[in-house]
């Protein structure tokens, strides 16, 4: 997920690693602290990754109500891992991350982020499963086993990227197949006004698999830009979820005051767009 117009400077190498799919770096910056970038990109910052990670994962968890599996794609930074084990009603986490290297560096370097979630020998219910993701899930599409929330916490969609496949429409369908009944599914669209291309690309294979698909926005200050998530499930209208019910689940779970972005009340608005992101969104994707 690179920075678009970011105005990230001065990043300091502390850390870095090339491994056989990518060069992995951790730098440092007075504003942002840690940063974790993947091919020079900026992925994940201490400062601001609890934007991305609390909308991909609670809007889900509160609009299902008793998630006890979840399904990390990517996310080698723990800051997914760790907003889906604050849920109580968890009690299975895997992360599928392509690379052992990003899992290290983070584990060392980015407590920050994954607070704790990557520690070892850490909570119980967390899982790694080191290696190709869409392996992984389509082995679990083979054996019937399933998620309530799988959460695509990933590098760019693009067509040279290591996840491109799992973007693609087999990707996708592979993934409806390891959702649970009443399950739902987060991914990234990236920054819909730099490349409305690939939101529009997006959002139309997940319309061919999915009854409900909510797009949100929210500005990423380390991406510099304004930036699109999905949501996507076959019984759950996420979007429509109403704001009581989510604030009781919230409050249930000890979460209302524990979250540094979401929250209730921002819920229905984080689904209402502007007329020119709007056009966008609705607009039919263009290829399979």
């Amino acid at each position: 997920m690179p920075g678009i117009g970011t105005t990230l400077g001065d990043i300091a190498l502390v850390a870095a690693a090339c491994s056989p799919h990518q060069q992995v770096e951790i730098g440092e910056n007075a504003q942002f602290g840690r940063i974790f970038r993947l091919d020079g990109r900026i992925m994940s910052t201490e400062a601001d990754a609890f934007i991305q990670h609390e909308l991909m994962v609670h809007p889900l968890a509160a609009a299902h109500g008793a998630p006890r599996s979840a399904l990390v794609v990517g996310g080698g930074d723990g800051g997914s891992a760790f907003e889906l084990l604050r849920i109580p009603t968890m009690r299975e986490v895997v992360v599928a991350e392509l690379d052992a290297e990003v899992v290290r560096l983070a584990r060392e370097w980015l407590r920050g982020i994954h607070c704790g979630a990557l520690d070892e020998p850490g909570d119980a219910r967390l899982h790694l499963a080191i290696g190709d993701a869409l392996g992984f899930m389509e082995a679990c599409a083979r054996s019937g086993r399933q998620f309530d929330l799988i959460v695509f916490d990933l590098t760019d969609a693009d067509d040279g990227s290591p996840a491109a496949a799992l973007f693609s429409a087999h990707g996708l369908q592979i993934a409806r197949r390891c959702l649970a009944p009443g399950g739902a599914l987060s991914l990234h669209l990236g920054p819909p006004l730099h490349r409305p291309h690939t939101a529009r690309l997006l959002l139309g294979r997940l319309r061919r698999q999915f009854a409900h698909v909510s797009p949100l926005t929210v500005f990423v200050p380390a991406y510099g830009a304004l930036w699109g998530i999905a949501l996507a499930s076959d019984m759950l209208d996420i979007a429509a979820c109403p704001a009581a019910l989510i604030a009781a689940r919230l409050e249930q779970w000890r979460l209302a005051g524990a979250l540094r972005c979401y929250h209730a009340a921002l819920h229905p608005s984080l689904f209402v767009q502007p007329r020119h992101i709007e056009a966008i969104f609705d607009s039919t994707g263009a290829a399979a």
